[in-house]
């Protein structure tokens, strides 16, 4: 049976990764519910490559959105393809949009789940915290979190993280420490100063923020022309199962600061009603994780049912303390003095992986090494998807 291991449930979804989103949604309309199970084990290191989603087939792990939607392809000989009845025009817009959407989607969520201080301190990172285990749950988020600001850095919104405001008063705040002015006029100063420059800054960002979101929106409202689903009225595509993973974590999460879900139900129903509605097409019936029962009891008339975090006694939520090493490794790896000696070149990881692959390929009889070998190709040629 084939695994699908996803960083785990949030915000009322079944992952907090658009990309995994998109992959449960994905094998929820074109894989038989037999044929599969989710596992939101919130582990990349499962991963040859480190990264979610990832799918297990046997001995073979394939990671990233579009490199599991042509492994189903291979494996099912084209019937587990949403694509098959698409036209060449159709394609290519599923080529753009797939771009577009990985692009100009991912931005919005790195500011609104991660940048966002308060969104993140408030919201996202106690959101991991209830899917992960020591010592991720001190690890990886802020390694997601310093990665989304990394990627937004050069759109200048340094006004929604408070850590950077809070650095750049400290900075001011040491001219000014020699002075005769008195501390508690100088603190109150200080404060009405930060809170009036936070407030007209924070003012302006909104107005770029609505921009940037209006850029998504607006192309994606113009394709979807009032249908069911992106490209037509009756068909879904990977592009649909891409564009629920994204949208439902701009539309569903509560946050503090719900500037992303404020301007998409205001100003764009049409998407509201296009999400909600794949949203149960696509996760309400998709596999829950073994053992686990779902819980009506928290279900809402615009949010889907959807399987619930992976119980105790699962073998992908059991900690492993011989994980540790394994888990910190991208600390050292980012070290200057010791990631020389623990950060593998591109040669040592494609090596490694070959070599566990070989190894159990041939372990299960040399009948099934060439098929290995596919996948492995497959694998290391394709894009990074997720995680």
């Amino acid at each position: 049976m084939l695994q699908l291991h996803v960083w785990g449930p949030a915000f009322n979804l079944p992952s907090i990764d658009p990309q995994c989103l998109a992959a449960i949604a994905y094998l929820s309309q074109a894989v038989p519910q037999s044929e599969w199970e989710l596992v939101p084990s919130s582990d990349p290191t499962l991963s040859p490559t480190r990264e979610l989603p990832a799918l297990r087939d046997d001995l073979s792990w394939i990671a990233g959105f579009q490199n599991i939607i042509a492994h189903l392809l291979e494996k099912s000989d084209g019937d587990w393809d949403l694509d098959r009845n698409c036209t060449s025009q159709d394609r290519a817009d599923i080529s753009a949009y797939t771009s577009f959407l990985s692009s100009r989607a991912q931005i919005l969520l790195d500011l609104s789940l991660y940048v966002s201080s308060e969104n993140y301190h408030t919201s996202t990172r106690p959101a991991y915290a209830r899917i992960l285990h020591w010592p991720n749950t001190w690890l990886l988020p802020p390694q997601r979190h310093a990665a989304a600001k990394a990627r937004t850095d050069h759109l200048n919104f340094a006004s929604l993280s408070l850590d950077t405001a809070d650095k750049d008063a400290e900075s001011k705040s040491q001219f000014a420490a020699g002075t005769e002015i008195p501390t508690r006029v100088l603190q109150s100063t200080r404060s009405k100063t930060k809170v009036g420059r936070l407030a007209k800054e924070q003012h302006a960002a909104r107005i770029r923020l609505d921009g940037l979101a209006e850029g998504l929106f607006e192309p994606l409202v113009k394709l979807l022309r009032g249908n069911d689903y992106m490209l037509s009225q009756d068909r879904l595509t990977s592009l649909d199962c891409l564009a629920l993973g994204y949208l439902s974590l701009a539309l569903v999460p509560e946050m503090p600061q719900p500037w992303l879900s404020q301007l998409m139900r205001s100003k764009y129903p049409s998407l509201c009603r296009y999400v909600e509605i794949l949203a149960r097409q696509s996760f309400s019936g998709s596999p829950k994780p073994p053992g686990r029962d779902r819980d009506t009891s928290s279900t809402s008339p615009t949010t889907p049912m959807i399987p619930g975090p992976c119980p105790p006694n699962h073998p992908s939520s059991s900690w492993n303390p011989f994980s540790i090493h394994i888990n910190i490794r991208p600390l050292l790896e980012s070290l200057p003095l010791f990631g020389p000696l623990y950060r593998p070149s591109p040669l040592q990881t494609s090596t490694a992986i070959k070599r566990y692959t070989h190894d159990h390929a041939m372990s299960s009889g040399p009948a099934n090494y060439h098929r290995f070998r596919l996948v492995l190709q497959a694998g290391l040629t394709g894009g990074s998807e997720g995680g």
